[in-house]
């Protein structure tokens, strides 16, 4: 309602100045309604004034915030997320139930659920975005060496003058590394922002090749890359993607809200298998660096890189999961109906989208269920909704004064007019969430901070990152239409409008507001395109293919603490999502003020058929 009260107080200001000039002009008909410049003595009089006063503001917010009814259905057909909050996220970690008890892989699947302990009389619920797989290894050593000294006979790669060293031990006695049934092992760097960002760079950028050391031998160098990035493909969405919503969006989402997501990476165990001897309890991965263009600094920052710095059987998790809505009595005295989750705690849950409306009717013949369709959708020629729909609404003003009774359906027939017909009940399956409850959560509790239901065989799951806050795209004003706007990135050229369009579409999914974001987008200073051509591997032979070279000029400084490889990944897969089947587009980022390149991108083929 706060948001409501300026426009409140402007038309009863409004109104009070009429009724002065209202009073000297005509004051003979003012005398009677008791009204004397800008005071009017008559209380109902007065009453009748401020309710008109109310009813003008709403209508002129309405009209400030630009047709909201309008921007809202467009949003439900095309990018049905920007109606919804984004829930909050954390990184778990699981553990083994006792030491040896775990003998083979177990996998937890992606979209298992987990509880925390009651919060306000509610426990909190999160779902895994990736899959864990539970295995006997352990990574007991980490460590960076600014100079080589293979054992002779090792053939180094040009150039590798420095080594990251990893350790790995199989926790199993009955069989060895090479007989563990994972193909990868996910890693997650556990550690402050600005190192999170160098170690991704020594991983992805300055890596020039891989060896295995196994006892005294030489090193048995590997062929192709041994680490991979995770985070960037539809199966490890946060969220998951909706056919509605362009995979582009959600990145970039992702990225700028909950960036730890892309703080993993899969080490290829199977390319390992292949020079591991048997009954083999202990292995060295070397990832063989070039660090000749580093700054002095460089090795000092690496020489505090440890194992406790890279953890394993983590994964991001976020509040999420479904719910069976209350029933709703269809009675037709009104238009709308709440949707509210759970009519006893109703201010701990918020309804992230709806996933089902059935109409449950008792008959003669026993229940009947008809399932209704959203009427903003392509639905409406399945006969089974019977030309009724459903449509959802949200009241800020309700979710301020009451929360958990914000949401409001209503059932409806082709024309959107709400349909007359006997009595009826509503069953709605929804998604939903704890609101702000996560971010009250005490975290690092020796016993475990979450909990698989109908419990697990793991020993403790713990969260290694504080639950961020529910964050929510802005409405007001022209937040709406804003967003519609960068919704034709695909029409628009970068090139025309430099780095402001780029920056624009970055500061509208900056839902965090956060003072790193803002540093990030403020970074960006140009962005230019050229035309080249380059060779690409095709089936049955290579072939050459035109495409489009994005070369992004940024301040490097305002990228400290998040790292120029991963925003450059981000913008390869993000303009790549929007290049043509056939095509490509290769992303360059490069420092403004000296020209040098930062990093360059692998070219990423295009995603959209031609028709």
């Amino acid at each position: 309602m706060d948001d409501l009260l300026p426009y409140y107080e402007s038309e009863l200001t409004l109104l009070k100045r009429h009724a002065r000039e209202f009073a000297e002009q005509y004051p003979k008909i003012a005398n009677r309604l008791l009204m004397a410049g800008e005071t009017v003595e008559d209380p109902h009089v007065e009453r009748l004034i401020q309710a008109f006063a109310l009813l003008a503001a709403r209508v002129h917010k309405k009209l400030e915030d630009d047709y909201p009814e309008f921007t809202a259905a467009l949003f439900e057909v095309l990018y049905p997320q920007y109606l919804r909050p984004f829930p909050a996220c954390s990184i778990a970690r699981f553990g083994a139930a006792t030491a040896g008890q775990v003998t083979a892989t177990v996998c937890m699947l992606r979209g298992t659920m987990l509880n925390s302990r009651p919060i306000k009389g509610v426990p909190v619920k999160f779902r895994t975005a990736y899959d864990v797989h539970l295995s006997p290894i352990s990574l007991n050593h980490v460590a960076f060496k600014p100079y080589l000294s293979p054992p002779a006979g090792t053939s180094l790669p040009p150039r590798s003058n420095a080594s990251l060293t990893f350790t790995l031990t199989g926790d199993s006695d009955q069989a060895g590394l090479e007989s563990l049934d994972l193909d990868r092992l996910r890693v997650f760097i556990d550690a402050e922002p600005s190192l999170v960002s160098l170690l991704r760079e020594v991983i992805f950028q300055l890596s020039v090749g891989a060896a295995i050391e196994v006892g005294l031998g030489p090193w048995k160098m590997l062929p192709g890359k041994v680490c991979q990035p995770v985070g960037f493909s539809a199966d490890e969405a946060l969220l998951g993607d909706d056919a509605r919503s362009h995979a582009a969006y959600r990145l970039l989402i992702e990225y700028l809200t909950f960036p730890e997501k892309f703080n993993f990476f899969d080490i290829d165990l199977a390319a390992l298998r292949r020079w591991i001897p048997p009954r083999t309890r202990s292995l060295k991965l070397h990832l063989l660096l070039d660090t000749a263009s580093q700054p002095d600094t460089f090795e000092r920052l690496m020489e505090q890189v440890n194992a406790s710095h890279f953890q394993l059987f983590c994964t991001p998790v976020v509040n999420l999961f479904e719910l069976r809505g209350e029933p709703i009595r269809v009675d037709h005295r009104k238009v709308q109906y709440p949707v509210v989750p759970d009519a006893r705690r109703a201010s701990a849950f918020e309804v992230y989208a709806i996933d089902s409306v059935d109409q449950v009717r008792e008959s003669a013949a026993g229940v009947e269920i008809h399932p209704f369709q959203p009427f903003y959708s392509l639905k409406h020629s399945r006969s089974q909704s019977k030309g009724r729909y459903w449509h959802l609404s949200r009241d800020e003003r309700v979710a301020n004064r009451s929360p958990g009774h914000e949401y409001e359906i209503m059932v409806v027939d082709e024309y959107f007019d709400p349909s007359v017909e006997q009595e009826e009940t509503l069953s709605i399956q929804l998604r939903c969430t704890n609101r702000d409850l996560p971010s009250q959560m005490p975290v690092g509790l020796a016993e475990g901070d979450l909990f698989m239901e109908g419990g697990s065989s793991t020993r403790t799951i713990q969260l290694l990152r504080k639950p961020t806050a529910t964050y929510r795209f802005s409405h007001t004003g022209d937040g709406s239409w804003r967003l519609i706007s960068a919704l034709s990135l695909n029409h628009l050229s970068l090139v025309e409008q430099g780095g402001d369009a780029l920056r624009e579409i970055l500061a509208l999914y900056n839902l965090p507001g956060n003072s790193q974001n803002r540093r990030l987008i403020e970074g960006i200073e140009q962005v230019s395109t050229r035309g080249v051509t380059t060779r690409m591997a095709g089936n049955p032979f290579p072939t050459f293919v035109k495409g489009v070279e994005v070369r992004i000029s940024v301040s490097p400084g305002n990228f400290v603490g998040t790292g120029v490889w991963l925003f450059a990944q981000i913008m390869s897969r993000f303009l790549g999502l929007y290049v043509h089947l056939n095509n490509f587009v290769q992303v360059v980022v490069v420092n403004a003020a000296t020209g040098e390149v930062l990093h360059t991108c692998e070219p990423c083929s295009g995603d959209i058929t031609l028709l």
